[in-house]
């Protein structure tokens, strides 16, 4: 699913990664051993103590999440600083699959084929572990 992966790529990639500690009420054990998912809704609700910065772009992963409407997404993205903008292009350019899109044409009577990538790139992690 799309829209999951691009919450947790947008929660690992943002804010050192921090936000994907399991000591956040987001963060929830699976049914399998060793798994954790995403709850959507206190990412979206339970962020009060938090800068504004980090509550737009945890409301934005709690929607793709959830599937819960976003009010005034122009106003959550321009509340975001230029890295965290690029980051919540990416996860929405994921989410819509453009990740794995395909560009075709017919040539000689064969038809080609070739993946064009994604619309926006994930910038580079600012760290390769996110500590529990």
């Amino acid at each position: 699913m799309p829209n999951l992966e691009a919450a947790v790529e947008l929660l690992v990639r943002s804010f050192g990664g921090r936000f994907c500690s399991t000591g956040y009420p987001w963060v929830r054990r699976c049914d399998s051993p060793g798994w954790y998912c995403l709850d959507g809704e206190p990412l979206i609700h339970d962020t009060g103590s938090l800068s504004g910065g980090e509550q737009r772009l945890l409301t934005l992963a709690g929607a793709l999440v959830s599937g819960l409407a976003i009010t005034d997404l122009a106003g959550l993205i321009a509340g975001l600083d230029r890295t965290n903008q690029h980051l919540v292009l990416a996860a929405l350019a994921h989410a819509g699959g453009s990740h794995e899109q395909v560009d075709s044409r017919v040539e000689a009577g064969r038809l080609l084929w070739r993946r064009v990538g994604p619309l926006v790139d994930w910038p580079p992690a600012e760290h390769l572990q996110v500590a529990s």
